[in-house]
């Protein structure tokens, strides 16, 4: 799933890209929970991992040094790791 992700559906100007963007990134979301939330796996050790599936960020970096892709990813983990 994170590496068919398509990382910018959000800036689509097409309302069926977001729509499916939306639904995969809701359904990674669900999968995450799964694993930290209620099975209690390592958030920090599970984050750097899908970084690592992910592939390397983008270059649009912001005051902390990431790009699009890992301030997404780092979205995801926020309820888990506080990042």
């Amino acid at each position: 799933m994170v590496q068919t992700h398509d990382w910018s559906y959000m800036m689509s100007d097409s309302h069926s890209v977001w729509e499916v963007g939306m639904r995969h990134e809701a359904g990674i979301r669900a999968k995450i929970h799964a694993l930290v939330g209620i099975h209690r796996e390592d958030a920090i050790g599970l984050c750097d991992t899908i970084k690592d599936i992910a592939g390397p960020d983008y270059t649009d970096y912001n005051e902390d040094g990431y790009g699009l892709k890992y301030r997404v990813i780092h979205q995801w983990f926020n309820p888990y790791i506080g990042e």
